[in-house]
């Protein structure tokens, strides 16, 4: 809450862009532009009656146009996958479908920076990983994403950066690998070893081999041996290629083609592995992916990669 000034410091300073945030109505205004929070509890923060009303009040309140606040809105709901349910009651909506009115509500400002405090929290495994989509989406569109959690396994396998808070005060900091790796950061911070990490460090003995993967699957191939991998298909929103193998959708935009076309997709949520791991058994996999979300791919890739094994990766048009 002190990122974008709903809280002001006791003491200390807070900065953005290298400079103190100012405390005046003109000044978190700008802030606010900038940065977004989207709090642990959809329904401390949604107000509104209407689901796109709440989506478009923060572009309101910029004083935009009445047209760019209808394509922030409409972009927004997109991203989120709830385009079909704009017109809903915010009461007749599950949590999760709340959670993701909270989140549109934020992409609506076009943050620079997003903030998420817990935002896995009280959420069903597939919402956890449409969670995880959302933010790899707001990441590639060049925006920071922040996420607050207390879930270990989150912050290993999404995380650029992990920064382990206790009192006020940052104990560590590093990539995923480098924070989890110490031990006792991890006993004073009263955290656990991620289970992937700790599958690494156990393989990693065994094998006098220091490769860490940040999927299951990979962690798994220190055991593995004698894999003939398929091949990853890759399709984009508009392909009319015929798929192969089991089929995965990553990214709002192919979300909505397949939606649209009524196309058949076997895993609807966390696609890219679940179709890393059908190829790692020896079966073709198809993808329909988003362009933005490329990085995304390539990270897992090179995962596998490290293992000296090479997914070919074939475009359908």
């Amino acid at each position: 809450m002190h990122f974008n000034g709903i809280l002001k410091p006791t003491d200390g300073e807070v900065e953005y862009n290298s400079k103190n945030i100012s405390y005046t109505k003109k000044g978190l205004h700008e802030l606010r532009k900038d940065v977004t929070f989207v709090m642990q509890n959809p329904d401390d923060q949604i107000f509104n009656v209407i689901v796109e009303d709440d989506v478009a009040f923060g572009p309101f309140n910029l004083d935009l146009p009445l047209d760019e606040v209808r394509k922030r809105v409409e972009e927004a709901l997109g991203v989120v996958g709830m385009e079909n349910e704009r017109s809903r009651p915010i009461h007749h909506l599950s949590f999760g479908q709340r959670k993701r009115v909270a989140v549109a509500s934020a992409l609506a400002m076009h943050p620079k920076v997003l903030i998420m405090d817990e935002p896995t929290a009280g959420l069903d495994p597939e919402m956890v990983h449409r969670l995880y989509e959302i933010a790899d989406e707001v990441s590639m569109r060049g925006s920071t994403v922040i996420i607050s959690t207390h879930d270990v396994e989150t912050a290993y396998s999404w995380a650029d950066l992990v920064i382990v808070l206790v009192g006020g005060e940052v104990l560590a900091q590093g990539t995923p690998f480098e924070v989890f790796s110490m031990k006792d950061v991890l006993d004073k911070a009263g955290l656990s070893v991620p289970m992937i990490h700790g599958l690494n460090e156990f393989m990693s003995a065994e094998k006098q081999n220091s490769i860490y993967g940040r999927m299951m699957s990979t962690a798994l191939l220190n055991i593995r041996s004698g894999i003939v991998p398929g091949t990853l298909y890759l399709m984009r929103p508009g392909c009319t290629g015929e798929a192969r193998g089991c089929v995965g959708v990553y990214g709002s935009s192919s979300r909505h083609y397949v939606e649209t076309n009524d196309i058949k997709v076997n895993f609807g949520f966390n696609a890219i592995e679940r179709c890393i791991n059908s190829i790692l058994d020896g079966n073709d996999a198809s993808i329909y992916l988003d362009s933005t979300l490329d990085h995304v791919l390539d990270r897992k890739l090179l995962d596998v990669a490290a293992h000296g094994i090479t997914i070919t990766v074939e475009e359908l048009q």
